[in-house]
């Protein structure tokens, strides 16, 4: 079995609960209890829903491939990334049988080089905030389009951004379960694929 991404876990809710508490805290015993906790609500609901829940979809993106099956976390609706940061165990992933899939298409391959030349980037390459950037702003997706013409993206970004050559590798393995006829690729992509 092939799997890509990361699987949701309790970080949402442990980071902005920890944040919370300390930043509140800071403030509560040395202002006021009141004010420090309005400011331990305000610092939890930034960070878990004006942070984790807009980019759930980049960090948390885990699909797997099996022999007949496809599953994948589907987390377009805010809803549904909500309770699954809530309750990440109860995450459903959802299943597509590899015969309905009609095409496949790669997106974002290959990724340039020199993506975020910014002032504002302090960390290194290596950093969590230029992957995480780099995540947001240049994903590598697989772009499946299924025989009722529905379309779904099982994104590589994260595997990409931190093990290339692997990702790479699984992709081409994953593509083998496929006809010729059904994989779309550009030349660019193919090259990319041939070189490893």
């Amino acid at each position: 079995m092939l799997k890509f991404g990361k699987r949701i876990n309790y970080r949402p809710l442990l980071v902005s609960t920890v944040s919370a508490l300390v930043i509140g805290g800071l403030f509560g015993f040395n202002i006021s209890h009141s004010l420090g906790i309005k400011v331990g609500i305000i610092i939890f609901t930034l960070i878990f829903l004006g942070h984790y829940l807009l980019i759930l979809p980049i960090i948390f993106n885990y699909w797997d491939s099996d022999a007949k099956f496809i599953r994948y976390n589907d987390e377009i609706n805010f809803g549904k990334r909500l309770f699954t940061m809530l309750f990440p165990k109860l995450d459903k992933l959802t299943v597509i049988d590899k015969k309905l899939i009609k095409s496949i298409t790669i997106i974002g391959l290959p990724m340039r080089n020199g993506l975020l030349a910014s002032a504002l980037v302090v960390s290194t390459q290596g950093g969590f905030l230029y992957n995480l950037l780099v995540m947001m702003h240049h994903p590598v997706k697989l772009e499946l389009t299924l025989t009722n013409n529905q379309k779904v993206f099982l994104d590589l970004s994260r595997d990409y951004v931190y093990q290339p050559a692997e990702t790479l590798g699984k992709i081409k393995i994953f593509l083998h379960d496929f006809k010729p006829e059904q994989i779309k690729l550009n030349s660019t992509t193919q090259q990319v694929l041939a070189n490893l």
